[in-house]
């Protein structure tokens, strides 16, 4: 799941276009009390001239019906619903538009929005639904946009919605959907985007959504889909962006994804994709973002991958991959990562990579890397992390990496390296050497990045492990460590961190409280606390939700804390400057955060290893740590 340009620039040009009005001509914004009142409708009191706007009648029996759903539900209690016109708009005298998002609204989704027989817009998203999204949508062959994400929707997806002919969006991510993807889903030929990420999809992606023409965005992330990645998906020739991670897909990846000429993300990590990376993926000349880790893939490293020119993010750890690492790597002048851990590359690091000047992560760790570091590499100014652990290579560390004035991790530990550390060698946050050949002593200014350091250089001991057995190969994945070394986060049992599980509200304002105690020293107990309607003295969060709100943190409207609810990332970046007032503003956070993203860092998933590495970068912005 990314950020989603289409949603929001569709409603805006339907608005734009149509002439759409808040409250339409012919409408009374009068009623109210407990429920609605049908007879509103054709008696004026909804509908100015009921005889002259029979649509409006129509539609407006529809939406009384809709509300009282709503108001009927106790769990909607204090909902404001005095009209039935409540997040409409109207053109040519019909209900074109329905936004009911971030209302909180509980229960099921109404049938009765079938209705609507001119509806082009829905938007239910953000809210607490459940149950299954009504078959009666498929009949409303005007729809153009389906927003439903971020609920807690179950059941299968109708297949009826496949004869949404002028369907351009189908967003139902973050949801608990399960079956399989109905293959009627092909027949949508205006559809432009798809996100069914973060659900319990299962079974084989349809062949038939390669008939998509139009096609611009394809989100399956986050599911139990199962089988190959259909060949067909090579005919989507307007697809920018093709998310389909953390399933149980299995065979090759396809080569006819090399004919996806405006592919801009191709995301398969976290499967079970086995044999070659196709060369021909080497022919995607805008390709922004490659990310092959967590699969069983095998074979060398295509030297076409070197065509990528634009390539801003590559990641093939933790696979089967052999051979050398391409020189045709160093081509990439735009990338900002290399994630190459994990595999069984062997030969020497090409002195090429030194070329890459935007570079700002490079991970070759355990593989089987021989030789010298090249000292080319001093020429890398912008890299923050130097990964080079668990391999044989020898030789000294280069004088070069002296250049190198923003390093904050090198992990160089458990090789054949010998000779003394350079002098110049500046390190911000973790320095890992040990198990090596090296002689000489410490220079001071690293005593305090070196981590469980005996005083013996090859002390094998020293050399610790990471702290959970699910993070291995992420690019999070010293982040989270250091973090959790810092008692900022925690795992969620059995070893395990679960770094794609997305954070709440309640773990948000803990992370934010361990941070503040980490910086500044434990808070002092919050004396007048605020009573919350859905957490107690016993919530497990309730001493940081008490800290947050008292410190305007976070804020619990109407005494409502809703600590299950998902967080934006542009709430994130306000709630970490009201916290901590070393930062200058949110608009600094997430421009800070933006420059190691290929993508809008907005509409990123806030999850728990991005929140790790989040918290871990701006430290550094910070005073010196309280319980450092």
């Amino acid at each position: 799941m990314r950020i989603r340009r289409f949603t929001a620039v569709l409603v805006s040009v339907l608005v734009a276009s149509a002439g759409l009005a808040a409250m339409p001509a012919g409408v009374s914004a009068n009623g109210g009390g407990g429920s609605l009142d049908p007879a509103g409708c054709s008696d004026g009191t909804y509908v100015e001239d009921p005889g002259s706007n029979r649509g409006l009648v129509a539609d407006c029996a529809a939406l009384v019906a809709i509300g009282n759903h709503f108001l009927g539900n106790s769990a909607n209690a204090g909902l404001d619903y005095a009209s039935p016109w409540k997040g409409t708009k109207t053109s040519s005298g019909r209900v074109v538009e329905l936004n009911l998002s971030n209302n909180r609204l509980s229960g099921t989704i109404p049938a009765q929005i079938g209705d609507l027989g001119s509806l082009q817009s829905l938007d239910l998203s953000n809210n607490r639904l459940t149950g299954s999204i009504p078959a009666e949508l498929g009949g409303l062959g005007s729809l153009v946009s389906i927003v439903l994400h971020n609920n807690q929707l179950s059941g299968s997806i109708p297949a009826e919605l496949g004869s949404l002919g002028s369907l351009k969006t189908l967003d139902s991510y973050n949801n608990q959907l399960s079956g399989s993807i109905p293959p009627e889903l092909g027949n949508l030929s205006s559809l432009e985007g798809i996100d069914l990420s973060h659900n319990q999809l299962s079974g084989s992606m349809p062949a038939e959504l390669g008939k998509l023409q139009n096609l611009v965005y394809l989100d399956f992330d986050y599911n139990q889909l199962s089988g190959s990645i259909p060949a067909e998906f090579g005919n989507l020739r307007s697809l920018e962006d093709l998310d389909i991670y953390d399933n149980q897909l299995s065979g090759s990846i396809p080569s006819e994804l090399g004919n996806l000429s405006k592919l801009r993300f191709l995301d398969l990590y976290d499967n079970r994709l086995s044999g070659p990376i196709p060369p021909e993926l080497g022919n995607l000349s805008e390709l922004l973002y490659l990310d092959l880790f967590s699969n069983q893939l095998s074979g060398s490293i295509p030297s076409e991958l070197g065509n990528l020119r634009n390539l801003r993010y590559l990641d093939l750890d933790t696979n089967q991959l052999s051979g050398s690492i391409p020189s045709e790597l160093g081509n990439l002048r735009n990338l900002l990562v290399v994630q190459l851990y994990g595999n069984q590359l062997s030969g020497s690091i090409p002195p090429e990579l030194g070329s890459l000047r935007n570079l700002e992560f490079l991970n070759l760790g355990d593989n089987r890397l021989s030789g010298s570091i090249p000292p080319e590499l001093g020429g890398l100014r912008n890299l923050q992390r130097m990964l080079f652990h668990n391999n044989q290579l020898s030789g000294s560390l280069p004088d070069e990496l002296g250049y190198l004035e923003g390093l904050s991790y090198v992990w160089v530990h458990n090789n054949r390296l010998s000779g003394e550390i350079p002098a110049g060698l500046n390190v911000r946050i973790s320095f890992k050497f040990c198990s090596n050949q090296i002689t000489g002593s410490l220079p001071a200014h690293l005593r305090a990045v070196v981590t469980d350091f005996s005083g013996d250089f090859n002390d094998v001991e020293s050399c610790y492990e990471g702290l959970f057995n699910d993070d291995d190969g992420f690019i999070n994945e010293v982040d989270i460590n250091q973090a959790a070394r810092w008692g900022i986060v925690q795992g969620c049992g059995d070893n395990r961190f679960c770094p794609n599980r997305i954070v709440n509200r309640a773990q948000i304002a803990a992370l934010l409280y361990r941070t503040s105690a980490y910086l500044y020293g434990t808070p002092d107990p919050v004396e007048d606390q605020v009573e919350l309607a859905d957490a107690d003295a016993d919530s497990w969060y309730w001493t940081a939700a008490q800290w947050a709100v008292a410190n305007e943190v976070m804020s619990a409207p109407g005494g409502r804390f809703d600590s299950q609810a998902s967080v934006t990332m542009v709430e994130m970046a306000a709630m970490l400057v009201a916290a901590f007032d070393f930062l200058p503003s949110a608009e600094a956070v997430l421009g800070f955060l933006q420059r190691s993203f290929p993508v809008d860092v907005s509409g990123l998933p806030l999850t728990r290893a991005l929140m790790a590495s989040i918290l871990v970068s701006l430290i550094p912005w910070g005073p010196t740590p309280a319980m450092g």
